[in-house]
């Protein structure tokens, strides 16, 4: 199912419309979750519903070719909460040995701006950040995904954040 026919059924069919975006996306929205949240998979799975959910209450204000990349910022931000919640509770460790990972955490997550600009970006260069920076795939896993290596990876991260960032700053 497109993206296009799955909005439609979503705004026509609501009921059959949940159950088809939960079918379709409710793995990337639970994978997502989990590059955050690691191993609490009741998080993840709560997380990955409240996903689905908020997408079903932004059902008319979405359009086909953003409803992909608003899942995955819904799951991540979500996750991003619930991590944040989970550690003050001391409930969740520092990330084991990565403060960079726990900077860029709590760093916060990408502004809608900056999110449209990703989406602009020529495939799959676009969704290769995406990969790396929402759902925190490795460089390895990315280079296997698509048949690359990972030298060629990290170069078209930093030409896209370089391309990115003087998008930023033409913008002002």
């Amino acid at each position: 199912m497109t993206d296009q026919e799955l909005l439609r059924l979503l705004l026509e069919k609501e009921e059959e419309g949940a159950r088809a975006l939960c079918a379709q996306y409710g793995a990337l929205a639970a994978a997502v979750a989990r590059r955050i949240l690691r191993e609490r998979n009741e998080d993840v799975e709560e997380v990955a519903a409240d996903a689905m959910i908020l997408v079903w209450k932004k059902r008319n204000d979405l359009k086909a070719d953003t409803l992909r990349g608003f899942l995955i910022a819904a799951a991540q931000h979500l996750a991003v909460d619930r991590w944040r919640q989970l550690r003050r509770r001391n409930e969740v460790p520092l990330l084991e040995g990565d403060q960079d990972e726990t900077v860029d955490l709590e760093a916060g997550l990408l502004n809608e701006e900056l999110q449209k600009q990703i989406l602009a970006v020529s495939p799959p260069d676009g969704e290769i950040f995406l990969r790396h920076h929402l759902l925190r795939e490795s460089a390895q896993e990315i280079a296997r995904r698509f048949d690359m290596t990972e030298s060629a990876v990290r170069s078209r991260l930093h030409r896209t954040r370089m391309l990115l960032k003087r998008e930023v700053q033409k913008d002002g």
